[in-house]
């Protein structure tokens, strides 16, 4: 795998469930799914975020979750060699798990388990010792992924988006049919897809260039009730997820040309800040010097400013405006 993989460095965390009413031709439908979506992403250079533990199956075969679909993928790509190399202490695959859910992993799962904790490439993250709160799980898990694709579900799919927009990472929800496995929450992914679709930057931002174009992104990976063909609805995700926007840092800072402070803080932006940001993998939003999306700079501001991932604040000048987006930060 090269730096020029335009998936290196990120993680996809999956999730979602199958309700027991759910036949087993829909089941199967959203377990192909996942399949095609995640060799894809590890052929483009990503990581994966998942759980494991227990794997209830419908009376048709099909497993009602669907980490051992992920992890049957993740093994493969060791196998073959496709699967990233760690970055540093990084590793691309990364799995939550409670000491409950541990032990509660199948029999016929443990071989696959044993294989994946001795590949090198797969990092296992355990909560406090004792706890089986899916709370944690969810919450470590937002820690390590950068983008959510959910299918299914009910309360824990739910709470996982809820997570992850408010830590400004995309959401991709599915709108096939699944149900939950405990048949609980309020509509799960099904009911979040249909929400995408009426507010779709809220969920996903593409980046530069294919800004606009989420609302035919979303419609584009609609199932159909599980008549689309599964390459094409795969291929969607995917290229949601290939062309999504980078996390962007807010640049708070003078602007006005006139002050005396002016080229020491503009260039402290672009030798020290700048580099940084490009290490780290983020794109700069700097008002005084990038493309304006609106009319109307106060809301442009506030609206940049609430869906970047960091604020990099300097207050020389002492501008009223910076120590207000200061406090909003």
């Amino acid at each position: 795998m090269t730096g020029a993989l335009p998936l290196t460095g990120k993680r996809v965390h999956v999730a979602g469930s199958i309700s027991p009413k759910t036949t087993s031709d829909i089941a199967a439908y959203g377990h192909d799914i996942v399949r095609r979506v995640l060799r894809g992403v590890i052929d483009a250079g990503g990581g994966i975020v998942t759980g494991a533990g227990k794997e209830p199956t419908l009376e048709g075969g099909a497993a009602q979750v669907f980490n051992w679909s992920v992890l049957e993928v993740v093994a493969e790509a060791i196998r073959d060699g496709r699967c990233p190399q760690p970055i540093g202490e990084r590793c691309p695959v990364v799995i939550v798990v409670s000491e409950k859910g541990e032990s509660e992993i199948p029999e016929a799962r443990k071989a696959l388990w044993t294989e994946l904790l001795g590949s090198g490439k797969v990092e296992v993250r355990r909560i406090m010792p004792g706890a089986r709160s899916a709370t944690m799980i969810r919450q470590q898990q937002v820690a390590y992924g950068d983008a959510l694709f959910i299918l299914g579900g009910g309360t824990g799919v739910e709470h996982l988006a809820e997570e992850y927009m408010g830590a400004c990472k995309p959401v991709i929800p599915l709108d096939l049919p699944l149900g939950a496995s405990r048949e609980d929450g309020t509509g799960g992914a099904e009911r979040l897809a249909r929400e995408s679709r009426a507010n779709p930057t809220t969920f996903i931002r593409l980046q530069k260039g294919e800004a606009g174009r989420e609302g035919a992104r979303l419609a584009r990976i609609a199932c159909d009730g599980g008549k689309a063909a599964v390459s094409l609805v795969g291929e969607g995700v995917l290229d949601i997820i290939v062309n999504l926007a980078p996390p962007t840092a807010f640049f708070v800072r003078l602007l006005n040309r006139d002050h005396e402070a002016y080229e020491r803080v503009e260039r402290f932006f672009r030798t020290v800040v700048d580099p940084i940001l490009e290490e780290l993998g983020l794109t700069r939003v700097d008002l005084g010097k990038d493309e304006v999306e609106s009319g109307f700079i106060n809301a442009e501001i506030f609206r940049r400013l609430h869906h970047s991932t960091v604020a990099v604040v300097d207050v020389t000048g002492e501008r009223p405006n910076c120590f207000i987006e200061l406090g909003y930060a």
